[in-house]
């Protein structure tokens, strides 16, 4: 008979549904008491709570803010985490409590406050403590490009069984983790986290997943002298927090394989591998851009499943959710059907029209961040759309790739050559090389200024023309998205008319 994990029954699922930490909590969420909250943080209470308090979660940033959460508040002069006092004490609605390592001249009027030694210890704390009283099954998602998309898809799916609270706000890092834990319910019967590669293995002990699942290894996070093994093997500490016995669910396509591989298996991991590769026991068989079907091959049986998030990468991001669902011992037919109705995140994948200088456009936000990976996944999605008008490239450099930088950013004029895009809009002196190499037909237009690309791109697009938005997060093109679509709206207000409208898939 299989074991199942932790938070998993063998019969019907009637445990109790708790709403995501993402939207309102009722009271029956709420779960730090004072006490714990002391125990947690190492604490004192200076103004204590009144009998009967408690809390349903932490907050160290002011927009994501809820009800029943505590502040965390900023020392200060620092830069660091948690809130500055000018904006606590006119966070609507108010905290539950304030923690603080100093406590201002000025005093938290009419607020609960526990003074801590250390308000980065305390939040790790409370993260700790918060995991140490789960009863959910944890999974946690790692790689170089699709984690926070395989996140929010995981936890789409495994809503079916029960609501499936996940990282919020892609806070990645081991606070941001810690602050996700200590945000989340207790007794929902999933989790899925995000960790990113900075300190992995403080996050994975904090996480402590029972399954991981590792999307790729891909240049990215690239110093002077680092290889892209070292990524892999960064990447592969988030299995220092497993217990023997977990699950590791592994592209087989990725690069350095055997480093993940064999990183897993020395942590007594069961490996689960999907892929396009013959090797593969979750195979990606066939894909087809124009309804978005991907056809796979699932423990010698062909299935069937159409993405409502579109591109191949979106499709091996959906088989990667299949196998582990089917590792979690769960059927996969009613996952199949969920993933018909995920949609793309916005700066990562989401799609809209919009009306530029009174022309009408379909916009493809993959904004949000990039390295050679997701670059070539974006531009071959772009590539095999069927569109009514042109097809264009806005693109910003990629970040953190080392001394190969210009090379990763030149190599795109060879993938490019073979490739269904009509203009290429490109922000970045690491972009002249590929500029250059192009037709002058398919030059768009080069700068360095966001402000001028802008104003180009503004009077450059007729109607029916499809763009995609790509770069990483420090170009800021995510900015210029964000911008277009203000103007969209502002128009909208002064007309009446509806500029921006959600795409349909």
């Amino acid at each position: 008979m299989k074991k199942n994990l932790p938070g998993m029954d063998a019969g019907e699922m009637a445990a109790p549904k708790f709403k995501t930490f993402h939207g309102e909590r009722t009271i029956s969420d709420a779960h730090w008491t004072a006490e714990e909250v002391v125990e947690a943080t190492k604490g004192t209470w200076l103004a204590a709570p009144p009998a009967g308090w408690s809390a349903s979660g932490l907050c160290i940033h002011a927009s994501t803010m809820r009800h029943g959460h505590l502040a965390v508040l900023r020392p200060p002069g620092d830069a660091g985490r948690g809130i500055p006092l000018h904006t606590l004490v006119g966070l609507k609605p108010p905290p539950a409590a304030v923690i603080a390592a100093q406590i201002p001249d000025q005093g938290l009027p009419d607020l609960p406050v526990l003074q801590v030694r250390d308000t980065d210890e305390a939040i790790l704390g409370m993260g700790r403590h918060a995991r140490d009283q789960m009863t959910s099954t944890v999974l946690a998602v790692t790689g170089s490009a699709g984690k926070t998309t395989t996140v929010a898809m995981l936890a789409h799916v495994l809503s079916i069984w029960e609501d499936t609270p996940s990282s919020s706000h892609s806070a990645n890092l081991p606070h941001g983790v810690a602050w996700n834990l200590a945000s989340m319910p207790r007794q929902t019967r999933f989790v899925v986290l995000e960790l990113a590669i900075g300190r992995m293995g403080q996050s994975s002990r904090l996480a402590r997943p029972h399954l991981s699942l590792v999307t790729n290894i891909l240049p990215a996070h690239l110093g002077e002298n680092s290889t892209l093994k070292d990524i892999a093997l960064t990447k592969s500490a988030i299995f220092s927090g497993m217990a023997p016995g977990g699950v590791a669910v592994l592209n087989r396509d990725m690069l350095e394989w055997e480093t993940v591989h064999s990183a897993a298996v020395a942590r007594n991991q069961k490996v689960v591998h999907y892929g396009t590769t013959r090797e593969s026991a979750f195979q990606l068989l066939e894909y087809d851009t124009a309804d978005q079907r991907a056809l796979a091959s699932i423990a010698g049986k062909k299935i069937e499943y159409r993405m409502a998030a579109a591109g191949k990468h979106m499709a091996l991001n959906g088989l990667a959710v299949l196998a582990a669902v089917s590792a979690l011992g769960l059927p996969i037919e009613p996952a199949v059907k969920q993933l018909e109705c995920f949609s793309p995140l916005p700066g990562r994948g989401e799609e809209f029209e919009i009306v530029l200088a009174g022309r009408r456009v379909a916009v493809i936000d993959d904004a949000y961040n990039a390295n050679p990976g997701s670059m070539a996944a974006a531009l071959e999605n772009l590539a095999s759309r069927i569109t009514q008008g042109r097809k264009i490239a806005v693109l910003g450099e990629m970040a953190e790739l080392g001394p190969g930088a210009p090379k990763y950013h030149s190599d795109l004029a060879l993938l490019v050559k073979r490739l269904d895009i009509d203009r290429f809009y490109c922000i970045g002196k690491l972009y002249e090389d590929f500029f250059h190499a192009l037709p002058s037909h398919r030059q768009g237009y080069l700068t360095t200024s966001l402000d001028d690309l802008r104003m180009k791109l503004t009077s450059g697009v007729s109607c029916g023309d499809t763009l995609l938005f790509k770069g990483s997060h420090s170009t800021e093109m995510h900015k210029l998205v964000a911008s277009l679509k203000q103007d969209a709206n502002r128009t909208r207000d002064e007309t009446g008319e509806t500029p921006v409208r959600c795409r349909q898939i």
